[in-house]
């Protein structure tokens, strides 16, 4: 899926400003100017047609820009960095802007990662909305995203009540029982061939690999899943949880459709729409959370949960292994069968 990027314009010096320089005299006094992000040769910006009616602060030159200077400024502060140390790593900001509805914007922003090993992307839904000429964000997780959107107009009514509700830190509930299984058909198996991982180089070990079978990714639990890039599924489950498979290929588009356990999301594949690497074919499953003030809306240990009928226990990184009671122990390379959620 293509969509535009927008041409950028260097700003114009005004008349006004060329005679008081030219004659000396101060400039007057002016609010500084919003950090004009959306210019950096790192940052990526795409608007659908469902964005077309995206409101801009006074003086601005683009909405869609003003937009996102604003949702890049989110980003860099809950990663602690700037588009410089960003750009110096090789990754960059990609920010979606998906749907607008009066004064307020939904969309996705990624940081995207170099293509090599041991490099992984990182990702968030966002809400916005222009309030006091300028806008305020929250990004997946925090409680400005669940607040803003729950107050907007986004989204279907049934959609923006539930993903409100089930990734604020402050009401959802997460256990240790996850009620999710496993990113295929349950009843079948796939192979287990990556034990917990970190979707980052280091902790926490939210990931595991799978591969074979059938090699089609499904929905481990039902919820609303969102399409962050082609190849890259979230699912975010009710129950204070959220899924995500990336590396997908023969992708379905879901732009947040209500679906069930065992929906199809795509097969097993090397896709890098969003960077990282692949070794061969495979489903990337990743586990988040939205409970812990530490890490809401980010990745989670796997580590003592239970996915599948499984309880994950980690070593080194893709090492590790999974029980279950009565049945056995499964190392990687070894096949797991999913129970379901």
């Amino acid at each position: 899926m293509s969509l535009p990027r927008y041409t950028r314009f260097a700003p114009v010096c005004t008349v006004g400003a060329v005679l008081a320089l030219a004659v000396g005299a101060a400039p007057a006094a002016a609010d500084p100017a919003p950090a004009a992000h959306s210019r950096a040769d790192n940052v990526e910006v795409l608007a659908g047609g469902q964005a077309a009616g995206l409101p801009a602060p006074a003086g601005a030159s683009s909405a869609e820009d003003a937009l996102a200077d604003a949702v890049v400024d989110g980003v860099l502060e809950e990663r602690s960095t700037d588009l410089s140390a960003l750009d110096d790593a090789g990754r960059g900001v990609r920010v979606d802007i998906r749907e607008s509805a009066g004064d307020a914007a939904f969309g996705v922003a990624i940081v995207t990662a170099p293509e090599k090993e041991g490099q992984e992307p990182y990702a968030w839904l966002f809400a916005a909305e222009l309030s006091g000429g300028a806008w305020a964000v929250g990004l997946e997780g925090d409680e400005a995203f669940s607040d803003l959107l729950a107050d907007s107009a986004l989204l279907d009514g049934e959609e923006r009540t539930a993903l409100a509700a089930s990734t604020d830190p402050g009401r959802a509930s997460a256990a240790q029982a996850t009620g999710v299984g496993l990113p295929f058909a349950a009843g079948t198996s796939m192979v287990m061939t990556g034990g917990p991982h970190g979707f980052s180089p280091g902790p926490p070990y939210s990931s595991v690999d799978f591969a074979g079978g059938a090699g089609q990714a499904r929905a481990a639990a039902g919820g609303y899943a969102y399409s962050l890039c082609t190849g890259w599924t979230r699912v975010i489950h009710g129950n204070g949880y959220s899924t995500d498979y990336y590396h997908l290929e023969d992708y379905q588009w879901l732009p947040g459709n209500d679906v069930g356990t065992g929906h199809y999301l795509g097969t097993q594949g090397n896709s890098l729409c969003a960077g990282g690497s692949t070794t061969g074919a495979h489903i990337h499953f990743s586990l988040r959370a939205y409970t812990d003030p530490n890490a809401a809306g980010w990745y989670v240990p796997l580590n003592g949960r239970t996915l599948g009928g499984w309880t994950f226990v980690e070593g080194a990184a893709y090492g590790g292994y999974a029980y279950r009671n009565g049945v056995g122990t499964v190392y990687p390379g070894g096949s797991m069968y999913n129970y379901g959620p």
